[in-house]
């Protein structure tokens, strides 16, 4: 029997898929208290949305948040190009959709020392680094964070998150990720081999060493990943951060 769902915050833990908008999860995350049984869990987007929005990139849409897709047509997050299927901010005038989470991405995220910065664009200024396409699907080009040189469709870097979790290389308990030195090596690969970023991105298995482009592949996954999903995966960041210095 459904009951109403009274939601508590979480720490970051095991990724999830958010009950609301059907995307994936990672970070802080609000579940039901109100039963042992319930698996409702949301983003915080998701938990406490704005009943309306607005987007800079869409000067002339202004978006209601809706529990469902309105309409009877299947329809596309305008930022990502995936499917709504759940939780979305729509404009009946312009009838344009976001994800929740895909209408709070960061505007630009750097590293620390300010040497990587990578900016969200609605347009794709050159091939994205992952799919070797300027559109995700169709005439869907898809938002991209870029770094003036290259372009990462955000709708990619999902997948990859997502084909890779369904893989085993993010543990579904508490503390997410193991920290193992067989996990070391899968995550770095996954930080650089998966991103398809350069030929030259090269770790030495003999040497141990890794070249100053790795070092950027490595700073740039993390930096999508923290703007994508609001907190960077802390063991992934460990990890890379530890072979980055070797």
């Amino acid at each position: 029997m459904d009951h109403q769902h009274l939601l508590q915050q979480k720490p970051p833990g095991a990724p999830y898929t958010c009950s609301g908008c059907r995307q994936l999860g990672f970070g802080t995350s609000y579940c039901c208290q109100n039963s042992s049984h319930c698996n409702y869990v949301l983003h915080g987007e998701c938990a406490y949305p704005d009943r309306y929005a607005f987007h800079p990139f869409f000067e002339k849409s202004y978006f209601e948040f809706h529990k469902k897709p309105p309409g009877d047509r299947e329809r596309y997050c305008d930022a990502c190009g995936k499917d709504i299927l759940g939780f979305v901010y729509h404009c009946s005038t312009t009838g344009f959709d976001l994800h929740p989470c895909c209408l709070k991405l960061k505007n630009s995220v750097s590293d620390e020392s300010g040497s990587v910065t990578l900016k969200l664009s609605k347009k794709v200024h050159s091939k994205c680094v992952k799919c070797k396409h300027r559109s995700v699907v169709g005439k869907v080009k898809g938002w991209c964070y870029y770094d003036r040189n290259s372009c990462y469709h955000v709708s990619c870097f999902k997948d990859l998150i997502l084909d890779n979790w369904r893989r085993g290389y993010f543990s579904q308990v508490e503390g997410s990720i193991s920290t193992t030195s067989s996990s070391s090596e899968r995550e770095t690969q996954l930080a650089v081999t998966s991103m398809q970023m350069d030929q030259r991105l090269r770790i030495s298995r003999r040497a141990r060493t890794i070249s100053k482009y790795t070092k950027i592949a490595i700073m740039v996954f993390k930096l999508i990943f923290a703007a994508i999903f609001g907190d960077p995966i802390s063991a992934v960041a460990a990890i890379l951060e530890a072979l980055a210095s070797d």
